[in-house]
């Protein structure tokens, strides 16, 4: 019999928003970088740092963010974070030289840091573990999609209102979210009144979610073989990310001439390919999982996924003009993006009960490799005259991700994990493609 309520999809709905939010609110500033670095007289590499200061804030809180979202719940770690960062985006917009620019996008940063890991494990507990790979895709879909309008939506505003009144218009969206968010969502499925039995009895269809962890086993995290394979797979995930959502315009711009609008629609495109690979990754990792088991339905995807965006990164680079070189970019990034729903999903698996704080060690990975890729793309770019020495080296950290992946299993957790009434078991192979009636 099918559930008679739907709640689950408005909490998807509400994770897809705030994802859209996210990298609307982080990638403005790539589009707004030549203009700011105009008026604040600032050089290619004093915004390399500008870039970096975000993603060092980020990597810095990942793991007590993700912590605290495991501890306290996901409500209540939610909305203060979405609430602090949005009104950061507004303050950018006032910011008055290099200082108060490194200063305001640190504290963007810190703030950012525990979204993805907090949505990861709310999704865990309101969705069966058979769907994990297919909903955290949609999630990572509206991060795309974020990223994607965020370009030309920038351009547009600057284009009418200038870049500081496009910072608070952006800003604001933020708040929004929070207001409706905190009004209708519960930590506990169990605990919304929009939840009737037959819709908690497919939640828990599974076992049943794990509540917060009061304890972290923090030895035997540090010590896992896996999350450190998790980890350095994720630094190279990052890696050619972080290129398009910094320099990407200003390369378009300055290497092939492009119109501020013009670069914001080409800037648009990988993030958009993107956003189709990470509802598809997803989709096709839980397709593979009922058919070749947990190890191979995840580690597959991650292989095919990082060689081919190694593929793209080098046809990028010998590309002759602006939108063949966009175009191998939006392959590469959709190719790459098969993995992200896959290396989540892996990492909520793995962590479970700590799952949160799993993923926020993971994510912290994308955070170093955060700080690199923007200033490792200004100096290559000044050593060799051009960003496609970036996509070279694009090419060379992919192929390592790619290798790692065999070294990833997906079906060990973190030592530690109690057995308690609250564990859930990974679903077999044969049930993890199971549905009630009417699904």
């Amino acid at each position: 019999m099918a559930p008679a309520t739907n709640a689950r999809r408005v909490t998807l709905a509400f994770a897809i928003a705030v994802a859209v939010v996210t990298y609307l609110d982080r990638v403005c500033i790539s589009v707004a970088a030549p203009f700011m670095s105009d008026d604040l007289a600032l050089t290619s590499i004093q915004m390399g740092y500008v870039f970096s200061s975000f993603a060092l804030a980020y990597g810095i809180f990942e793991i007590p963010s993700g912590w605290a979202g495991d501890r306290f719940g996901q409500r209540r770690v939610l909305v203060p974070i979405v609430a602090a960062w949005s009104l950061l985006t507004v303050l950018t917009g006032a910011v008055r030289g290099f200082a108060s620019l490194v200063g305001i996008r640190f504290l963007f940063g810190a703030a950012q840091a525990g979204v993805f890991p907090t949505l990861a494990r709310a999704l865990a507990r309101w969705f069966p573990p058979s769907e994990r790979g297919r909903t955290t895709g949609l999630m990572w879909m509206g991060a795309r999609l974020g990223g994607s309008l965020a370009p030309l939506l920038t351009a547009l505003l600057i284009g009418q209102i200038d870049w500081r009144p496009t910072f608070a218009a952006l800003g604001a969206v933020g708040l929004v979210w929070c207001w409706f968010f905190w009004r209708w969502y519960r930590d506990d499925p169990a605990d919304h009144e929009g939840v009737d039995g037959a819709e908690l009895d497919y939640i828990r269809s599974e076992g049943v979610p794990p509540a917060e962890a009061a304890a972290i086993p923090w030895r035997s995290m540090l010590a896992d073989g896996n999350l450190w394979a998790l980890f350095s797979m994720y630094f190279c995930s990052a890696y050619g990310f972080f290129f398009f959502v910094t320099w990407l315009p200003t390369y378009l711009m300055d290497e092939h001439g492009l119109s501020l609008e013009q670069s914001g629609l080409y800037s648009a495109i990988p993030l958009l390919a993107g956003a189709g690979g990470c509802i598809a990754g997803g989709s096709f990792s839980d397709w593979l999982v009922r058919r070749r088991g947990l190890r191979w339905g995840r580690r597959a995807v991650g292989i095919g996924g990082f060689a081919l965006a190694a593929l793209g990164f080098a046809l990028a680079a010998s590309a002759g003009d602006a939108l063949s070189a966009v175009m191998w970019m939006a392959f590469a990034q959709g190719a790459q993006d098969l993995t992200l729903p896959v290396a989540w999903a892996v990492c909520v698996d793995v962590g479970h009960r700590y799952g949160g704080t799993a993923t926020g060690f993971m994510n912290t990975a994308s955070s170093a490799s955060a700080v690199i890729s923007p200033i490792s793309a200004a100096w290559l770019a000044a050593r060799f005259g051009s960003f496609e020495s970036m996509f070279w080296a694009a090419t060379f950290v992919y192929l390592v991700g790619a290798l790692l992946w065999f070294a990833i299993d997906p079906e060990r957790r973190v030592q530690g994990q109690d057995h308690d009434q609250d564990s859930v078991s990974l679903p077999a192979p044969h049930l993890a493609g199971t549905r009630r009636e009417g699904e």
